[in-house]
């Protein structure tokens, strides 16, 4: 379900383009840059699995509950903050990256759903996702799906919602996640 209007139907698209602000559509497949999204989201999950399978063992293993004494309760808590502050920062990297490789015109992760949390501008919801815009890659660059140039891929255009700003468009629907001029 595509919501209206399109990226090209936006006030503002042709000069965005001239611009260089909105995808590449490039002909051949463009080189990945290293370290792909794909990878980066790969360490987004084990560094979530890291810190979930290291803070487990302190909030449900007696013994070390036992041996710590009342030192139990903070050193579990600094344990989980650090391994969340660990997390977020690896999905932050993922987001840049992510957000470069749209803009290159490629993708090398793909779903079908998924966040995409605001920026102080926008909502935190799952939106659908579109790729046939785009060169769809695999982290070492091979082709999984040239592009449909007849679609306009998922990346960051002027906004429809508020004009004079670039809001990201998902493929088939406007996220409500904004930027300014100064953001990525």
């Amino acid at each position: 379900m595509t919501e209206l209007p399109l990226p090209r139907h936006v006030p503002g698209f042709e000069a965005a383009v001239t611009a260089g602000l909105t995808p590449a559509r490039p002909a051949e497949p463009p080189a990945v840059r290293q370290p792909a999204a794909h990878q980066e989201l790969v360490r987004v999950a084990v560094r979530l699995a890291v810190s979930v399978a290291v803070s487990v063992p302190w909030a449900f293993f007696p013994p070390l509950q036992h041996r710590l004494g009342n030192a139990s309760v903070p050193v579990f808590l600094a344990v989980l903050t650090v391994g969340l502050f660990v997390t977020r920062a690896a999905l932050i990297r993922f987001r840049v990256v992510f957000l470069d490789e749209l803009r290159a015109g490629y993708v090398t992760t793909t779903f079908i759903q998924g966040l995409f949390w605001g920026n102080g501008g926008g909502d935190s919801d799952v939106v659908g996702w579109e790729w046939r815009g785009l060169w769809t890659l695999t982290s070492d660059g091979r082709v999984v799906s040239a592009p449909d140039l007849s679609v306009d891929p998922p990346g960051v255009y002027p906004s429809p919602n508020a004009p004079g700003r670039r809001e990201l468009w998902t493929g088939c629907r406007w996220a409500n996640v904004f930027f300014d001029d100064g953001h990525r």
